[in-house]
C-alpha cells in the first residue's frame, strides 16, 4: 500500500521530527529548480476547444508548483476534456438525455462508457496536477496571521464553548 502523499511542510500540523523536516524541505526547494511552463506556448496539433482550455487552464496551473516538466500532462488533460465535451455532445444529441442506456438491451452504451471512462482519466489528472480541493489542500500554505486567528477572532465566536 503506498504512503501519504506528501505536503509542503509549512502545510503539515502536528509534530515532526526535525531530520524529516530537513528532507522535505530540501526537496520543496527543488521544485523551484525547473523551469516554469509558458502560458502562451500552446501545443501544435490541439482541437480549437483543447487549444481554450490550455490558454484557460495553464495561467491558473502557474499559481501552483507546474512546471515545464508538466507540459505532457497538461495536454494530455486538454485533449481530454475537448474528447469528454464531444463524447457527452455526441451522446446527448443522438438519444437527448437517456442517451446513457440502450433502450433495447437495458445496459449502458458504449459512448456513455467512453464518456465516463474519460471523467475518470479527468479525475486522475486534476489530482495530478493540483486541480482538485484535496489536491491543493496538500499545497496551501497559510499565512502567519491565518495560522494565528482564533474562531472568535474570525466569526465573534468564542471557541471555549
Amino acid at each position: 500500500m503506498p504512503g501519504r502523499k506528501p505536503k509542503l511542510n509549512a502545510a503539515k500540523v502536528g509534530h515532526h521530527n526535525k531530520a524529516d523536516l530537513e528532507r522535505s524541505e530540501l526537496k520543496e526547494n527543488g521544485l523551484k529548480q525547473f523551469k516554469s511552463i509558458e502560458v502562451n506556448n500552446v501545443p501544435r496539433g490541439l482541437t480549437r476547444n483543447a487549444k481554450k482550455e490550455w490558454q484557460r487552464v495553464v495561467p491558473l496551473l502557474e499559481q501552483l508548483p507546474i512546471a515545464d516538466l508538466d507540459y505532457s500532462l497538461i495536454r494530455k488533460y486538454c485533449e481530454i476534456v475537448d474528447l469528454n465535451d464531444r463524447l457527452y455532445k455526441d451522446m446527448s444529441k443522438e438519444q437527448g438525455i437517456d442517451g446513457a442506456v440502450d433502450p433495447e438491451s437495458n445496459r449502458k452504451t458504449g459512448a456513455f462508457m467512453a464518456y465516463m471512462d474519460t471523467l475518470k482519466e479527468l479525475r486522475s489528472i486534476c489530482s495530478d496536477l493540483g486541480m482538485t480541493i484535496d489536491s491543493r489542500m496538500r499545497l496551501v500554505v497559510p499565512t502567519e496571521s491565518e495560522q494565528k486567528q482564533s474562531v472568535y477572532d474570525r466569526f465573534g465566536v468564542d471557541d471555549d464553548d
